[in-house]
């Protein structure tokens, strides 16, 4: 695939469903808790997780996309929103805006809002770089073979015309074309016949999976599979926690400790709070743990 690689980790290879219940239930609670120590617990708790599946690079290019958002984030809460009691800085009268006025609670408000922003990109980082997108595809061709077809096509369409664009270049290059023409025009007529090229190969390409899927009588008999996906011992472990987490997660909401007042004074954090965040971020953290210990003990990976 274009994104995903494989790696020899338990994260790589549990069921599909449990790692898009994992994701899911990490977003849904990102996006209804606003305590910033809550958050926190997600993110190092999803941090943790991606660290154990050996994507921390591929994770960090988010986090420099991220972080740079983040900021502009707190600069336009902190500049458009005058709530707030504690003043951090008095700026000039600005046409329109009046005087600037930065508050402690705006700039915290704005940074939690950065946390959860954190939180949802490395899950989506995580969803990328782990999951296979065919297995994901193939959980939903069970209701709509053709449509799961069409789309898996339109999926692998652009890695392939990628890779075809990249070897016909070369090509052409070892022929001795120049693609650095004067002007734009220049440069547009030495891409034509690659296009013409790729357009070609792209109708050949169509000719041969139509062939193939005929000759395996495609649409004629049952669906059948190449390979399953087996649940084992670590999806159930993995679900369990999912489900406990939820359950807890409910319980959470339900007195109150999710919620943060930033304004008009910031709420002091408990000590109870932290303890709670703590309990709840190490249900999400221990698929890392299993992971680290799948890698390490033999007798545990036979039975897992």
């Amino acid at each position: 695939m274009f994104i995903y690689q494989p790696k020899n980790t338990l994260i790589h290879k549990v069921h599909p469903v449990t790692l898009i219940l994992y994701i899911f239930i990490i977003c849904l609670f990102s996006l209804t808790f606003s305590h910033p120590v809550f958050l926190l617990g997600l993110f190092i708790a999803i941090s943790m997780v991606i660290i154990s599946s050996e994507i921390t690079k591929e994770w960090f290019a988010y986090l420099k996309f991220s972080i740079g958002f983040i900021l502009i984030i707190m600069i336009v809460n902190s500049v458009l929103v005058r709530a707030g009691t504690t003043v951090l800085f008095w700026g000039p009268r600005i046409p329109g805006l009046g005087r600037i006025r930065i508050t402690l609670e705006a700039l915290s408000y704005g940074g939690s809002m950065g946390l959860r922003f954190l939180v949802i990109i490395s899950a989506f980082c995580l969803y990328t770089y782990v999951l296979h997108p065919d297995k994901v595809l193939k959980l939903m061709g069970r209701w709509g073979n053709k449509s799961v077809l069409a789309l898996t096509l339109a999926t692998r369409l652009f890695p392939l015309m990628v890779s075809d664009f990249r070897r016909i270049t070369e090509v052409q290059r070892c022929r001795g074309v120049v693609f650095n023409g004067k002007n734009v025009w220049a440069k547009v007529k030495k891409y034509i016949p690659i296009l013409n090229i790729m357009l070609l190969s792209s109708l050949e390409r169509s000719f041969q999976l139509a062939e193939t899927m005929q000759a395996r009588g495609y649409g004629l008999t049952n669906r059948s599979y190449y390979t399953r996906e087996l649940w084992r011992p670590r999806d159930l472990i993995i679900i369990i926690l999912i489900f406990v987490s939820l359950l807890m997660g409910l319980w959470l909401t339900v007195k109150g400790f999710p919620t943060y007042n930033f304004y008009p004074r910031m709420e002091p954090i408990k000590f109870e709070e932290v303890i709670l965040a703590g309990l709840f971020s190490i249900l999400f953290v221990f698929p890392a743990f299993l992971n680290w210990g799948w890698k390490k003990w033999p007798l545990l990976k036979s039975k897992i």
